[in-house]
């Protein structure tokens, strides 16, 4: 952790770490954008968590208190200053990996085309040859 108590990189192993603690059962969300593409072993590590749940799950954790904002495709919890929970982003299939709930790749290429960033692009291309090599 740096300075400010954020983490500076999050690795499979943190990640599945910082999942097991959230206040969330596994059918009510996925890890979705680059922390999927890190439990998929496409990505090394990524910055931040981001996670998709239900509209139902999202509502428990508003009630809880926790900071809502509104995101460019959906609105979200600010869980803690790296993990961003998202009400009802995910479309798609998701899959257990290691024990956390992830969206699948194809998924993923969906929402980072939605994003549109430049980043998101050099993933998509990462996604899809991947996907090639299976």
């Amino acid at each position: 952790m740096n300075e400010r108590g954020v983490r500076d990189m999050f690795l499979k192993e943190t990640i599945k770490e910082s999942v097991s603690t959230l206040p969330l059962k596994a059918g009510d969300y996925c890890v979705i954008t680059g922390t999927a593409l890190v439990m998929h072993g496409i990505k090394e590590e990524t910055k931040d968590i981001d996670i998709s749940c239900t509209k139902e799950a999202f509502q428990a954790l508003a009630a809880q208190g926790y900071p809502i904002k509104q995101g460019e495709f959906a609105r979200k919890v600010i869980y803690s200053e790296d993990v961003e929970i998202f009400e009802d982003w995910h479309s798609g299939d998701s899959t257990m990996i290691e024990g956390v709930p992830v969206a699948s790749l194809e998924s993923v290429i969906v929402m980072k085309k939605q994003l549109g960033r430049e980043k998101d692009l050099s993933d998509i291309a990462k996604i899809e040859a991947h996907l090639a090599q299976r």
